[in-house]
């Protein structure tokens, strides 16, 4: 009696690709956010406007130049705030590319973007998720024990920082795993 195995093999190469969708999604969300803040400001303005004129509350005159300065320095600040958040969101929305981010195979990992690197196993000093929420949020950052660093946002990728892991672990037969530690800190 024969016995027959069914094997399946992990493929060659673990590709992970670029998408635009949680970026663009943040540009839609700062968006919105700024048009909140226009019609904030604005609802606001027609209020300290409607008591000073309509209900005459009897306030000295630097009493309503300090409201009209504090309305327009927390509108500003805000505004500015929200327009900076905007402006970045698509300055990151802008440099995603096309294509591939990086492959993991049996030799080692492959950067594609944002700068070719090619690392074997036995190059590779650490891998690891760094950064904080803001902005472009964490990133998965590679250094080589030559001292050359490549990293890349999390929001760039099509791939979780699980999926990554395994497919480090895998192909490196366990010598690299994707250090997540810094994670717990942003959670």
């Amino acid at each position: 009696m024969r016995c027959r195995y069914d094997v399946q093999m992990l493929p060659e190469r673990f590709t992970v690709g670029l998408t635009p969708l949680p970026t663009a999604a943040r540009v839609a969300r700062k968006r919105s956010a700024l048009r909140l803040r226009i019609i904030s400001a604005v609802i606001s303005l027609v209020l300290l406007i409607g008591i000073l004129f309509f209900l005459d509350p009897g306030w000295s005159t630097g009493l309503v130049v300090a409201f009209v300065v504090v309305w327009v320095v927390s509108t500003g600040i805000w505004m500015a705030v929200t327009v900076v958040g905007l402006h970045r969101a698509k300055r990151d929305l802008a440099s995603i590319g096309h294509g591939d981010a990086f492959h993991i195979d049996a030799e080692g990992i492959e950067f594609v973007h944002p700068e070719p690197v090619r690392a074997p196993w036995s190059d590779i000093a650490s891998l690891r998720i760094t950064g904080n929420s803001l902005g472009s949020g964490p990133s998965l950052v590679m250094e080589t024990a030559g001292g050359r660093r490549v990293s890349i946002p999390l929001s760039f990728v099509d791939a979780s920082p699980s999926a990554i892991d395994s497919a480090t672990s895998a192909r490196s037969l366990g010598r690299v795993r994707v250090d997540v530690s810094a994670m717990e800190a942003m959670l």
